[in-house]
Order: structure tokens, then C-alpha cells, then sequence
């Protein structure tokens, strides 16, 4: 049997209840953090600490990559196909306490760090005499909470842009959405992952787009049940920022639309025609689409002109929500993120991109309509002001 002192027992004890693992973890941490006490020039616990996060990135790491070489043409063919069945595998695997596939076990991991989080600084906003180690070991900790819940985010989106989610999945990001705060930088990412998985754009004719938007199509139509469930789920339920809710509804739209044009009965199974499609798009263009798209999915491209044209179109709105004596909350600015990669964001532009184009393509109709009736309502105003 092997013994241990008192003090080692209650720095385990410590660093379990501080990072919220079993005690059998914490104790390995601590024993093996013993011969990192020079190289980090921290006691045994607070090096404990660093261990734990340093092999949680390097999990996260080899996650990351393995989803991402599975589905690149850049690997090579024989590599590409062993980490394509590993993936296949994880994807596929459940906990069977709770049943949950991969993609919802992240998703609900993404949550419980927001928590933890939130418990960690109200551990630093405390009393100092209950700060369990250096302030800057805890503040690292905050920082390593907030960090893996973005990378989460982008494994997701990498599972969702690269590879096929089944409909609980899919299901499980929109309600995530629905409810999730702009504020997050999670928010963003999932954002982007969601519009990338209803994305139905073939318009450039390239051929390989067109065939992924019709294979997302024939995937809808052979599971009718769920195609109602998600048309439920993005124009049913609230959402809790208009401007998002409306750039998805605005992506919806434009799937719809292109299923009822390429596969006969598409109509039938989700329950309505196009006129009932327009008036999704236009509700979502009505509802801040393109400020949400502008100001916030591609907030990190904001100049000084941007900054102004935004500001002043805030300012208008808010008047014209006032003069309504609306009793919806004022529209705000949105959060830009300085931390967005230039992969991610050579991929929201994309997205954008194809988004304008499916809208400009598949809606002409409406926009004249709209356009009309906008130079209609500053006619009627100009008028107005003459009286």
C-alpha cells in the first residue's frame, strides 16, 4: 500500500474541489507536478494546475487535427482515409449514462465551461483570503476555461462544415443559438457553423457546390420528419437577438426555395409555397439580417467609415423603434471579437458571399418589391414634411 502524507492529501483535495475532477486525478496532477516545481517555478498545486490545462489543449490539438486531416485533400490519400475512419468512429460513439453523440457531448461541454468559468470569477471577485493559489494561476485558469470553450466552438464547426451531422445534432446547435447570447464569442462560431450547414449555394456554377446543396436537399426529403422539426425549431421558437435570428431565417429561406425548385414535393413536406418563403426573407432582412451580418459576423473588418455608416443606422433605427412606442427592447451595436482567425474569417466571408449570391439569385423579385416600397415610404415622408 502506498502512503501519502497529510499535505499532499489536501492539495489533491484543494486542486479536485478548485478544478472540479475527481480526487484519483487530482492526485496523479499533484504526484506528477512534483518534478515541475523548477521548470515552472510554482509550488506542486499551482503546477498541478498548469499540467492539467497544458494536456487538456493537447487532447483538444490532436482532436482538432485529426477532423480537419480527415476530410482535407491535402493529406495524403492513405493518411487522409485512417484519420477519416478515426473520426467516423468518435463520431459515431456514445456515453451510455446519457446517449449523446459526439457533437451534443461538445456542445453541452461548451456550457459547462461557461459555468465554470463564471465560477472561477466569482472566486477572483471574492474574498482574497479564499483564492486557493496565486491570482494569476486563477486568472490563468479563467483565461484556459474561456479559451477551450472557442476552441470547442471550432472543432464544432469543423465537424459541421466537413462532415454529416445526424438531426439531433443539428437540432442541438439551433436551440443552442436560439437562446445563446451575441455576447459570446461562441455564439459567433456556432453561427457561422449553422449558416454553413444550410447553405445551399450554386449559383457560380461550380458543380461540386451544387451537388452538396442537393445532397443536403435528398438528406431533407428522406427524413421529412426531421425537415419539419428544424423548420420548426429556426421559425417557431424565439430567438433571443432579432439581428441572428434573421440572418439564419434569411439562410433557411434560401434552402427552401432552392429545394422546392430541384426537388418535386419539397413544398408538401415542409408545409408552405414560395409566397410564404419571401415572406420569411423579407421578415428576415426586416428583422436586422444585414446589420447582424455586417456590424457582427464580419465585425472584425469594421473601419472608421463602417463605424459611422453603423452608428447612424442605430441611431435611426432606435428613433424609429421609439416613435412606434414599441415595446420590444431597443436594437444595440454587437460585440466585435479581435480574436477571430483568418481562417475563420476567410470562411464567414465566404459564406456571406454565397449567401448574396443565392439571395440576388433565387429572391430578385422580392428585392424589387422591397426597394420599391422603401422608395415608396421616403416619398410618403418627403410629403409628409411639406404639410
Amino acid at each position: 500500500e502506498y502512503k501519502v502524507s497529510d499535505d499532499f492529501i489536501g492539495e489533491a483535495k484543494k486542486l479536485s474541489d478548485f478544478l472540479e475532477i475527481d480526487e484519483d486525478l487530482a492526485s496523479t496532477l499533484v504526484h506528477k507536478a512534483v518534478g515541475y516545481e523548477k521548470r515552472f517555478e510554482l509550488a506542486a498545486g499551482e503546477s498541478a494546475v498548469l499540467l492539467y490545462f497544458s494536456e487538456r489543449e493537447a487532447k483538444l490539438l490532436s482532436l482538432s487535427t485529426l477532423f480537419a486531416g480527415g476530410a482535407s485533400s491535402g493529406v495524403d490519400e492513405g493518411v487522409r482515409g485512417v484519420l477519416d475512419q478515426y473520426a467516423s468512429e468518435i463520431l459515431s460513439s456514445t456515453l451510455k449514462a446519457a446517449a449523446k453523440m459526439f457533437p451534443e457531448r461538445v456542445l453541452a461541454t461548451i456550457g459547462a465551461l461557461a459555468g465554470r468559468a463564471e465560477r472561477v470569477q466569482a472566486v477572483l471577485d471574492g474574498c482574497s483570503a479564499d483564492v486557493p493559489y496565486q491570482r494569476e494561476v486563477v486568472e490563468f485558469v479563467r483565461t484556459r476555461l474561456g479559451e477551450e470553450r472557442k476552441q470547442l466552438a471550432m472543432l464544432l464547426f469543423v465537424i459541421i462544415r466537413d462532415y454529416q451531422l445526424n438531426s439531433n445534432e443539428l437540432l442541438a446547435v439551433v436551440e443552442w443559438l436560439r437562446s445563446g447570447s451575441v455576447d459570446d464569442p461562441v455564439t459567433l462560431r456556432l453561427a457561422v457553423a449553422l449558416l454553413v450547414a444550410l447553405g445551399t449555394a450554386g449559383e457560380g456554377g461550380d458543380e461540386q457546390a451544387e451537388m452538396a446543396a442537393l445532397d443536403k436537399i435528398s438528406h431533407l426529403v428522406r427524413d421529412s420528419e426531421f425537415l419539419v422539426r428544424l423548420n420548426g425549431a429556426i421559425i417557431d421558437k424565439p430567438w433571443s437577438d432579432d439581428g441572428l435570428k434573421g440572418v439564419v431565417w434569411l439562410q433557411w429561406a434560401l434552402l427552401a426555395l432552392f429545394g422546392m425548385k430541384r426537388s418535386p414535393g419539397f413544398d408538401q413536406l415542409i408545409g408552405f409555397r414560395e409566397d410564404r418563403v419571401e415572406s420569411i426573407a423579407e421578415q428576415a432582412v426586416r428583422m436586422g439580417a444585414y446589420r447582424c451580418a455586417t456590424d457582427y459576423l464580419l465585425g472584425f473588418r469594421i473601419t472608421a467609415d463602417m463605424e459611422y455608416e453603423l452608428a447612424a443606422e442605430l441611431e435611426v433605427l432606435q428613433k424609429q423603434r421609439a416613435d412606434t412606442a414599441s415595446t420590444e427592447s431597443a436594437p444595440q451595436r454587437y460585440p466585435h471579437f479581435d480574436d477571430v482567425s483568418e481562417d475563420l474569417q476567410w470562411q464567414i466571408e465566404r459564406t456571406l458571399e454565397d449567401m448574396v449570391a443565392a439571395y440576388i439569385g433565387r429572391m430578385s423579385s422580392l428585392i424589387r418589391r422591397m426597394r420599391y416600397n422603401e422608395e415608396d415610404a421616403i416619398f410618403q415622408a418627403q410629403q409628409a414634411e411639406q404639410l
